[in-house]
């Protein structure tokens, strides 16, 4: 017998006759002989004693062999017998019976799974007819439904489901006939017979067919093939097929063999002690009868069948029988089947399968010390296991897999395969647990005490105390250091491990610090021991190896990262002095990296301590200048510092630097800044702070001790215009003859500039007038002459209308003797004038508008006072005493108020609204 076998074999009769055929229902077994005798016994509820002692009772039918038993479970469990081509209808109680049919009948099938109204069966007579038969419930009888139908050949093999008569013809093919046809004409199906040929209903739509090679196919009764894999029999000559709930059971010779019917997989082999000549069974029991005995198939439980499947690696077909045995809904459920997973884990380590015990261990919350046990080399102390056993290491790995190999016969040179094999193991292992323990969603907390999945298939069989979860994470921490420092092709792990997270085992530094500091691996590769040390909160050992490490090293992608370790490290854990011991190298190796520690809180470092620091420094003068200017922009644009003295130190940097490349007494005019991106992108920068709405810095102080009578014209404007200064500023634009700037200048304020502009050119004017003609010949003062008035004509063409000028007081300051030329449209004065005329007029024309709408207005009030009317009767009240008017003189106001005129005091007052109409209607 297969181990993990579902049925084991077991003997509950011994005969005194040679079985032919038998069948069982409910509670009773019948068995028939081949001498025409049927037997009946009892069956029991024991597992045990399955047949009743004393139980059998015997009638003899023929003196031929009985061929087949079929009990018909609708009538009553009647039995259809078949012997010496006869076919008896037998009372199941008293064993006695008469022939169905007078014909020779050589086949049938019963309608196994047809209604209770609907017993049917079908059968082919030697003649090779078919008859279609139905069981009468009141006379007990078998009637003929239709008229027979006629077959090439007798089948070898039969099958009935529903309205559908499948059969095969050895050597032909199989064919199936619709009973609801009336032709009943017969279908060949598009399958080969092969040279075992066989029919078995399984359930009320489907049929198995087995076809070439013992491969079964299932097809429905619609005649197609179902969506289920096929069954791969063994290559012999079948004897018997059955099923048993899930199970179909096929039996050979001396072997009987199990296939899973829901996925067609091969489930066990049972080899017999002699040949079956015939199966059965009943909802819960299982026989079959050899030449000697009846044999009782045991069906195994299933907690036995996982049990030795577990003992020799089938983890599939374990998980398997516990699925097909836990159809119905229940609560513990998943419980059972995450133990069941971690069993099959444990029962391929034991196979030394350990990649593949990952994907069964991995889905369960196991124990991670059931696996660190096995490796003494990799936990600190035993107590720190927690253990109750007194030495939880027993059984080690290395003594476990010399014991595997040994009883194997594998080859000792497998061992080290293995060996490192389950180390790789116990990383990955430790590294999901520590994922997991970790992660925020499974919200561990640190103090949690944990009671994990274990196994009873694990080596030491250790009994674990619950653990807080940050004693386990120690535990796993330590356990994957020290892997990861035993082999170089871990060394990315064990940077990622530093890197990424935070370390659990920081009371174990001393046992590690002697590892790294022995391992000639990690001598070469020092950014991980630089790691180690920053991890386990030795912050100054750490940077001193990456200072190290910058400063000698020949590759730049390591002196790169070294600068960049070094400042995250600083900004991690900022501290002044720190800060000042090791930014400095960075500074002078990485500029743009080291600057970043600009970024600290000035809690930390004030920026007059960082300012002084880097001052005292020895370093090249212009990276100085450039770590300060730098530092002064994170503290102004970024930081955002309201000191005034900040913001105009860092004005001075730049100003500073530019007059560097080109001096403060260069001609303006000589400078070309896009020759130099990195004096431009200076530039830009001075730029764009000056003009910062939001900069504080002192425009007076740099004005005046900068720029001034400098090249940096631009600047000097500007700073004139922050200082509302801007007299200084139209009179340099103007000695310069910058004449459109200081136009853009005036529009750019709303300090009326431009009426002031024009003042100044009026005064230019007449100052180039009289050089022009004290030298008449001089081509020069000509030509800025004819400037000056080019310009006024073209300000005042351009600014007539401009809400900044003051046309008036323009108008008053045009000097009499400025002639209009042509008053064409070219003539800046003549334009000038036109718009301050038609600017007026259209003013005076609103004015009358207005005057105009008002008149008519009145006009209309007074049209409508006067058509105003009061119809007078007895109940009108007076205004004032609240008395009918009566006969007494009353006066009515334009409103239509009413009034005595003994109670009124004005006759143009209305006594009501206080309205007074003599100048209410006065023009």
């Amino acid at each position: 017998m297969k181990t993990g076998s579902i049925f084991n074999p077991r003997s509950v009769l011994d005969l005194t006759y040679k079985i032919t055929a038998m069948d069982a229902f409910q509670n009773f077994l019948f068995t028939g002989d081949e001498k025409g005798n049927i037997y009946r016994y009892n069956l029991t509820l024991e597992s045990v004693n399955v047949l009743a002692p004393n139980s059998i009772q015997q009638q003899q039918f023929t003196k031929a062999k009985i061929d087949q038993i079929k009990i018909f479970p609708h009538a009553n469990a009647n039995l259809l017998v078949l012997s010496d081509q006869a076919l008896y209808c037998i009372e199941a109680a008293t064993l006695r019976g008469e022939v169905i049919y007078k014909e020779k009948v050589a086949i049938f099938a019963l309608n196994e799974f047809s209604k209770s109204n609907q017993l049917e069966l079908v059968m082919i007579t030697k003649k090779k007819e078919g008859y279609i038969m139905q069981y009468n419930l009141k006379t007990g009888k078998f009637e003929q439904m239709r008229e027979k139908f006629i077959l090439s050949d007798i089948p070898i093999t039969v099958a009935f489901i529903g309205n559908l008569f499948f059969f095969g013809i050895q050597k032909k093919n199989y064919s199936v006939i619709n009973l609801d046809d009336k032709q009943l004409q017969v279908a060949n199906l598009l399958m080969d017979i092969g040279s075992n040929p066989y029919l078995k209903a399984t359930d009320n739509d489907e049929i198995l067919i087995i076809t070439t090679n013992n491969v079964g196919i299932f097809i429905g009764k619609d005649g197609q093939m179902k969506q289920k894999s096929t069954i791969l029999i063994q290559n012999k000559t079948i004897s018997l097929i059955t099923t048993f709930k899930q199970y179909l059971i096929v039996i050979f010779d001396n072997l009987l063999q199990v296939f899973n019917l829901s996925d067609s997989k091969h489930m066990s082999d049972i080899q017999l002690s002699q040949a079956a000549r015939c199966i059965t069974q009943t909802s819960n029991h299982l026989f079959y009868g050899s030449a000697a005995e009846i044999i009782y198939l045991y069906q195994t439980p299933a907690e036995q069948q996982i049990s030795e499947l577990l003992k020799n690696g089938r983890v599939e077909d374990a998980l398997q029988v516990y699925s097909q045995n836990n159809q119905a809904a229940d609560p513990s459920k998943n419980q059972q089947l995450e133990q069941l997973k971690l069993d099959c884990g444990w029962s391929l380590v034991r196979q030394m399968q350990f990649s593949n015990s990952l994907n069964y261990i991995l889905q369960t919350n196991f124990e991670p010390r059931d696996f660190i046990c096995l490796f003494p080399d990799y936990y600190p102390a035993a107590e720190k296991l927690q253990s109750v056993n007194p030495n939880p290491s027993l059984q080690t790995i290395s003594l476990i897999i010399n014991k595997f190999v040994q009883e194997s016969r594998g080859d000792p040179t497998q061992i080290q395969e293995l060996k490192f094999q389950a180390k790789e193991f116990l990383v990955e292992i430790l590294e999901k647990k520590r994922a997991v323990l970790t992660s925020p969603q499974y919200a561990y907390s640190m103090k949690d005490k944990l009671n994990l999945l274990t196994t009873t298939l694990n080596f030491n069989q250790n009994q674990w105390q619950p653990i807080p979860c940050e004693q386990l994470l120690e535990l796993i921490d330590f356990a994957l250091i020290k892997l990861y420092l035993e082999s170089s092709q871990y060394f990315p792990k064990l940077k990622a491990f530093f890197t990424s997270n935070q370390i659990y085992c920081i009371q174990m530094y001393n046992q590690l610090q002697g590892l790294f500091q022995n391992n000639r691996g990690i001598e070469q590769q020092q950014g991980i021991l630089a790691r180690f040390y920053e991890s386990f909160n030795k912050i100054d050992q750490s940077l001193e190896i990456w200072k190290k490490v910058g400063r000698e090293s020949i590759h730049i992608q390591e002196q790169q990262e070294a600068c960049e370790e070094t400042t995250r490290i600083l900004k991690q854990n900022p501290e002044k002095n720190r800060i000042f011991k090791f930014i400095v190298w960075v500074f002078k190796k990485q500029f743009k990296v080291g600057v970043q520690i600009f970024q600290i809180s000035d809690q930390i470092i004030t920026p007059d301590q960082m300012l002084k620091f880097l001052e005292e420094q020895e370093l090249d003068a212009e990276l100085k200048r450039k770590l300060k200017e730098k530092y002064l922009e994170i503290l102004v644009l970024e930081k955002q510092t309201e000191e005034e003295r900040f913001h105009t130190q860092l004005a001075y940097s730049y100003i500073d630097s530019l007059f560097q490349q080109y001096p403060k007494e260069m001609d303006f005019s000589k400078i070309d800044l896009r020759k130099n991106q990195v004096v431009s992108d200076q530039y830009q920068a001075l730029k764009r702070f000056l003009k910062n709405p939001n900069a504080k810095y002192n425009s007076s102080s740099i004005l005046e001790k900068k720029v001034k009578d400098s090249w940096m014209i631009n600047e000097v404007i500007l700073l004139y215009g922050r200082e509302k200064k801007h007299e200084e500023a139209l009179n340099q634009l103007l000695s310069l003859g910058f004449y459109e700037w200081a136009e853009k200048y005036c529009c750019d304020y709303t300090d009326n500039l431009l009426t002031k502009l024009f003042k100044k050119y009026k005064e230019l004017y007449f100052y180039l007038e009289g050089k022009q003609k004290e030298r008449p010949t001089d081509q020069q003062a000509q030509n800025a002459f004819n400037q000056i008035k080019t310009t006024i004509n073209s300000f005042l063409k351009k600014f007539a209308t401009h809400s900044q000028l003051n046309v008036l007081e323009v108008l008053d300051l045009i000097p009499d003797n400025w002639i209009l030329s042509d008053q064409s449209e070219d003539d800046g004065l003549f334009q000038f004038l036109k718009s301050v005329i038609s600017k007026l007029q259209g003013e005076t024309q609103v004015i009358r508008y207005i005057r105009k709408v008002d008149l008519l207005y009145v006009q209309c009030q007074v049209a409508t006072t006067k058509q105003s009317n009061v119809r007078m009767t007895s109940e009108k009240q007076c205004s004032v005493c609240s008395k009918t008017i009566g006969e007494k003189v009353f006066v009515v106001y334009p409103n239509s108020v009413l009034a005595h005129h003994t109670c009124i005091k004005s006759n143009t007052i209305c006594p009501q609204t206080g309205r007074d109409f003599e100048k209410y209607f006065k023009f």
